[in-house]
């Protein structure tokens, strides 16, 4: 599912052609693990997550300098969609930006891919920002809700807007119990979650597989943990998946029981998520992508004393948007998901998803 090492192109300069690596090439490894700015998403397990599930062909596409290091790079996989071959840097990732040692690095970067991309004549999608180079298109798909976790827990929940503040105290006097888990059977307890929420909400279900390599890669790696809230008797009936690494922490994936929304199991559950980031040593938690038109989910997200920071995807070698898949999918097929039993939410999840990367 990797692509063999080798230079991508024997044109572009002298100072670093551009290079297709492994993405356990131990060179591209060590770039990440000394990129400031890297997230969860760039390390090679959550990209195997995702190459477990739909079978793409995973890379790193990077540039060197002079001393043959690399200065610049971004994972990717070779995706087919519906309308031909497609490179993206990553599939059902909210936030996955190019890494760099300099602005140069990046400018140098974004070029070549622009110049692969007109080459090879396939499309090149990033789910970050590039410089505006010739061939390049941003589009603004949303916002990411950041929390700064060094002032520490207890202090950032004096800054919750005060509805959170009250219906957390709420949810704290119902009964309920938030815990931290991080076992194949948590995860299981969340995609019975996840599955009633997606089906509720009439989008396409992620398959069981894919959260079984979510645990394999991440989770039982130490890189994540699953928040179960739960009823006395020991019923989950709200979760959330987060992932962590160098320093920040991302909601990833969010889930409950809409019978039990009027003891508030959401509120408990991240505030039980934000608790554990802080004392896991995590800098920032990330509340993950609200798209432009979830208004009422932006502000929601908001009342944890978040800045809210404009989320850019990037896309040359196509004349689509950068944000064309999954608003496709969830407009066509809302109605009949929620209309009809959970097997046709995850057939048509199994079935699609891997074409809307």
């Amino acid at each position: 599912m990797s692509a063999p090492a080798g230079d991508v192109d024997n044109s572009v300069g002298e100072a670093g052609r551009l290079v297709e690596l492994r993405q356990d090439d131990p060179a591209w490894l060590d770039f990440v693990a000394a990129a400031p700015g890297a997230t969860v998403f760039h390390l090679p397990a959550w990209t195997r997550v995702v190459t477990d599930t739909y079978g793409y062909r995973a890379a790193a596409f990077a540039v060197r300098d002079d001393g043959g290091r690399l200065v610049a790079g971004v994972p990717v996989v070779h995706a087919r969609r519906l309308g031909g071959r497609a490179l993206v840097s990553l599939p059902f990732t909210d936030h996955c930006p190019p890494l760099a040692q300099d602005g140069a690095s990046l400018t140098r970067l974004a070029a070549d891919l622009a110049r692969w991309s007109r080459r090879e004549g396939v499309s090149v999608k990033v789910c970050g920002a590039v410089p505006s180079v010739a061939g390049w298109r941003e589009t603004t798909v949303g916002v990411e809700h950041i929390v700064d976790l060094e002032q520490g827990a207890e202090a950032l929940r004096k800054h919750f807007h005060e509805t959170h503040r009250r219906r957390l105290r709420q949810a704290e006097r119902s009964g309920l119990r938030a815990r931290v888990g991080c076992t194949a059977e948590d995860v299981d307890a969340f995609y019975r979650l996840h599955v009633q929420t997606r089906c509720r909400q009439g989008v396409p279900v992620q398959p069981r597989r894919f959260f079984g390599a979510l645990w394999q890669h991440l989770i039982a790696a130490g890189h994540g943990v699953v928040v179960l809230v739960e009823t006395p008797p020991a019923r989950p009936v709200a979760g959330v998946v987060v992932l962590g690494w160098n320093g920040i922490a991302i909601g990833k994936f969010q889930a409950s029981d809409d019978a039990y929304w009027e003891l508030r199991p959401n509120h408990l559950c991240y505030w039980a998520a934000l608790r554990w980031s802080c004392e896991t040593g995590h800098r920032r938690f990330s509340f993950g992508r609200s798209e432009t038109r979830h208004v009422g989910l932006q502000q929601w997200k908001a009342g944890w004393g978040g800045e809210a920071v404009p989320l850019a995807y990037s896309l040359t070698g196509s004349s689509g948007s950068p944000f064309e898949g999954h608003g496709v999918l969830d407009a066509a097929l809302s109605g009949v998901i929620k209309r009809s039993p959970t097997l046709v939410c995850r057939a048509l999840g199994a079935l699609l998803y891997r074409y809307a990367a």
